[in-house]
């Protein structure tokens, strides 16, 4: 079945949408668009609609990708036009591709992702500053984070290899924190508990709570990165 990629932006309210709800709205405009989604066979089909790495709750994505299969080839253009105009607010589509039949699943591609914070600072706090605390905590042999299992019991993990690269700078009274984290199937990292860690560790005086952006979402080759929507 021919099989089209989606970039789109995840945005305002619509960062509160979970995972699940987001598979729904992406199924409601694909159905209001008039475009002929394919589904599984068995008992309970679903739609083939395939996301690249789950966002979560309160996240903005900037760069996300998706797969969605049709039952009939169109024209990508076509399917952009129709499908654009169906998202609701806060989904926007950048950019539609037609994928060829042998490229591999887009979730099985993802290795790594970019982010941004930005967070209210209560007193000035100099560019030098921020950057010595980020090389303070990138410098740690450890940075050990608690979550707790499915069954309610703590574990504790080193989180550190997954954190790839970080970088803090200072716009006035506001810090902007960006990293790229290990994503995927294998030593993820979440954002939250990057950003939980650092400010426990580096007592910089943030404000309130972090606002968090997912900058992009890409595939490892050897030590490079490549976007998603080249793989």
């Amino acid at each position: 079945m021919p099989r089209y990629r989606m970039m789109y932006a995840k945005e305002g309210p619509a960062r509160y949408i979970s995972h699940l709800d987001l598979l729904r709205a992406f199924e409601r405009a694909v159905r209001r668009a008039g475009l002929p989604l394919a589904f599984t066979l068995g008992f309970n089909p679903h739609p083939k609609i395939a996301f690249a790495a789950p966002l979560g709750v309160g996240t903005a994505g900037e760069r996300e990708f998706a797969d969605l299969e049709l039952t009939a080839n169109m024209p990508p253009e076509e399917v952009a036009g129709a499908l654009g105009r169906a998202l609701p607010e806060g989904l926007r589509l950048i950019e539609l591709r037609a994928v060829a039949d042998q490229a591999g699943a887009l979730m099985a591609a993802v290795d790594r992702a970019t982010y941004r914070a930005e967070a209210i600072l209560s007193r000035p706090v100099s560019a030098g500053e921020a950057e010595r605390a980020v090389a303070a905590f990138l410098s740690m042999p450890q940075i050990l984070v608690e979550k707790k299992g499915r069954r309610g019991e703590k574990k504790v993990r080193d989180i550190k290899p997954g954190i790839l690269a970080m970088s803090a700078r200072v716009n006035d009274d506001i810090i902007v924190v960006e990293a790229e984290l290990k994503t995927g199937s294998s030593g993820n990292v979440r954002f939250e508990e990057v950003l939980d860690a650092f400010r426990e560790k580096s007592r910089l005086p943030v404000e309130g709570r972090f606002s968090l952006y997912r900058t992009g979402v890409y595939a490892a080759r050897g030590k490079e990165k490549k976007s998603l929507w080249h793989v």
